[in-house]
């Protein structure tokens, strides 16, 4: 079987095809075309084809991982839209939470809302608290709310009412009715998300008719192009779950591709690792834009929430963490003088000064090549080449700004693009009480393995595994992505034994519905595994902890109580065993395998020799003559001492002094402190 996994970056468009049969591996990377993420997605298909003579129906699989859904997010370019919601509640919205991303702030401020207060409608309807009528819903006031919409001529509608996850059909009436009346994208809450907390609920479904409109459309596109070139081929994308949907299914599920192009790094570092017989890693995907960070302790963590650019979604998410920082971060210096590192980037377009397309601000690329851990002749395996010259002109200017000279700079841009990363790696190890000297370091992106020594150093850590590929390590992740569905409902109900045929009895109706969305994608039966999982707390808590339980536990009570309490004691250092606790949402996910992925084997048993030598400028200001490889051309087995580069098509891996790298058979590259140091 012949799969390929495509990943689009802000700066790169990352490819790999891998041949379960023959254990092939191949890899492509162009640059991202902002505009119309498709269009590099189908050059650089049919190029990869091309240059390597694969006759296009050969492809029997392409895995997406996409960014529209996160930039449109971002850049709030979203569809027009209405909101329908029970009268009195056209304002929860804006009301929200208390929650504050500085406590301390006396203005303290939140995103607006995606919807404006006069597109928001009250309808004239009312469910008590446990899903019973109180106020009818009437035709007219169906009819009113029809035309209301109809007045507003928006691209999408979400709707949103009181207690709907408990009886949602009131929801399905005015869906139904709008959908019938209007062509617009039309969703309800029950479907969305059918928990309890009606801010989470609403924002939720709001922000999956934002983003239906656009990413169903461009998958459409995408589908459409890539058919006329790979025929045979079923598209699938990258949910934010970690696990794949056909694309054709997308519609209804936009808001499971909030963090779609996140979601492959961790996959594809944890799948490295884990074959390496890494059970602690820190996956680290620096890319030419952002920095995508996640903590792994035996198997990639799924939380059940997430945010984007201070929207909230509520919806299964690979937990990683982003920030601004990548191989095109702009350094700049404020009003009073200080350097800083991002979160601006120069992009694909037009991209680091060094690109020589137009960029004329100093970027961490710029400094890397100041600084000679790059090679201006093989960026990109020599398909990009870099203007040395430009590059010292940015950096410059920089240093004339703040009053040093040019490598002093090149190394301050460095060390706070350093600090920018590790940072973000103390919030998910050392802030959850785990220490990130216990973890290796899986460094990967363009641009990961050429500061993966500056992160090491910082942090304490002892070991960094880079992968074979990677610059395509995210789309690698995609590859190795089964199908996945994620189905919740809130429960609420006592954890106890008189309680405990209901939630057996909810897991195993949202079990069957997993399963059926499986099997509707094309999973056999056999190969589909379902996870239990129950959200629980202490009576009067308003947060909940997700319990794992046995999937058609005998016990479920006695069994959920004991993980939670275990869970309680290790998360806030105690437990209250004799309060009573409380079911509040039954959660299934059930996955079945889509691809067989063959690990990489390194092919070159001899021992490669340097081919070149540069000077390098290390941390200390120490000016140093560095060996330059090739990493194909390392034997197995094969030792190299840093101060050396390692060049390869898709990255530049810098070994500095004081470590040593080791090329392993399975192809990856082990980085180690030296013993003495």
């Amino acid at each position: 079987m012949k799969t390929i996994g495509v990943d689009v970056g802000g700066t790169f468009t990352d490819i790999i095809l891998t041949d379960s049969e023959t254990g092939e591996h191949l890899v492509y990377k162009l640059p991202s075309t902002p505009e119309s993420q498709d269009v590099a997605v189908v050059n650089g298909i049919v190029e990869l084809l091309r240059r390597n003579k694969i006759g296009a129906s050969e492809i029997d699989l392409i895995v997406h991982g996409t960014t529209v859904a996160t930039n449109a997010m971002l850049e709030r370019r979203g569809a027009r839209m209405v909101l329908i919601t029970t009268a009195g509640l056209e304002d929860v919205l804006e009301i929200g939470r208390q929650n504050r991303e500085d406590i301390y702030s006396l203005n303290a401020s939140r995103p607006a809302p995606l919807v404006e207060r006069n597109d928001r409608l009250g309808v004239k309807e009312r469910l008590d608290y446990r899903g019973h009528v109180i106020i009818p819903l009437e035709d007219v006031e169906v009819e009113r709310i029809i035309q209301e919409v109809r007045a507003r001529d928006p691209q999408s509608v979400a709707v949103s009412l009181l207690f709907s996850f408990l009886n949602n059909q009131h929801e399905r009436t005015i869906t139904e009715s709008v959908s019938d009346s209007t062509d617009c994208y039309v969703v309800s809450s029950s479907e969305v998300l059918p928990e309890f907390r009606e801010f989470e609920r609403t924002s939720t479904t709001v922000l999956e008719a934002y983003l239906g409109p656009l990413v169903v459309g461009y998958l459409e596109r995408l589908d459409t192009s890539l058919s006329s070139v790979c025929r045979q081929a079923k598209l699938t994308v990258m949910q934010s779950n970690g696990g794949t949907l056909l694309a054709s299914r997308a519609s209804g599920n936009a808001i499971g591709l909030a963090i779609s192009g996140l979601a492959g790094g961790a996959i594809g570092g944890w799948e490295i690792a884990r074959r390496a017989g890494v059970s602690r890693a820190i996956t680290l995907d620096m890319g030419g834009t952002s920095c995508d960070i996640s903590a792994i302790n035996g198997g990639v963590s799924i939380r059940p929430d997430n945010e984007v650019a201070g929207l909230p979604l509520r919806t299964p998410s690979v937990d990683v963490k982003t920030i601004g920082a990548g191989g095109g971060s702009i350094a700049w210096v404020d009003h009073v003088g200080v350097l800083h590192v991002g979160p601006q980037s120069a992009g694909a377009v037009p991209g680091p000064a060094s690109y020589a397309r137009g960029g004329d601000n100093a970027t961490v690329t710029d400094a890397n090549l100041v600084l000679g851990r790059l090679n201006a002749e093989y960026f990109l395996g020599g398909r990009v080449p870099l203007d040395m010259n430009l590059a010292r002109k940015v950096v410059k200017q920089t240093a004339d700004t703040l009053g040093i000279g040019i490598a002093e700079a090149a190394l301050g841009i460095i060390r706070i693009s350093t600090s920018n990363m590790v940072q973000a790696i103390r919030e998910v190890t050392i802030e959850r009480g785990a220490d990130p000297r216990t973890y290796v370091l899986v460094a990967f992106g363009g641009a990961g393995p050429t500061q993966a020594v500056d992160i090491a150093e910082s942090l304490g850590i002892n070991g960094i595994l880079v992968p074979p590929f990677p610059g395509i390590t995210s789309a690698l992740g995609l590859v190795c992505a089964d199908l996945r569905v994620d189905l919740m409902k809130s429960t609420l109900l006592q954890a106890e034994s008189s309680s405990s045929r209901e939630m057996v009895t909810a897991l195993r109706d949202l079990s069957d519905q997993a399963s059926a969305r499986l099997l509707d994608q094309g999973a056999e039966q056999d190969s589909v595994v379902i996870q239990w999982a129950i959200d629980m707390r202490h009576t009067g808590q308003s947060h909940e902890l997700q319990v794992p339980v046995t999937y058609e536990s005998k016990d479920i009570l006695r069994e959920s109580i004991q993980e939670f309490d275990r869970m309680h004691r290790e998360t806030y250092g105690y437990t209250m065993e004799d309060r009573e606790k409380e079911w509040v949402t039954a959660r299934v996910s059930a996955r079945s395998v889509a691809n067989e992925y063959r690990p990489i084997e390194h092919k070159s048993t001899t021992m490669g020799e340097p081919v070149g030598v540069r000077e390098i400028l290390e941390e200390g200001g120490l000016h140093s003559r560095a060996l330059i490889y090739r990493r194909e051309e390392l034997g197995r087995g094969q030792v190299v001492e840093g101060p050396c580069v390692v060049e390869q098509m898709d990255t530049t891996t810098y070994v500095a002094s004081g470590w040593h790298a080791i090329q392993q058979a399975d192809g990856t590259l082990i980085l180690r402190r030296n013993k003495h140091d």
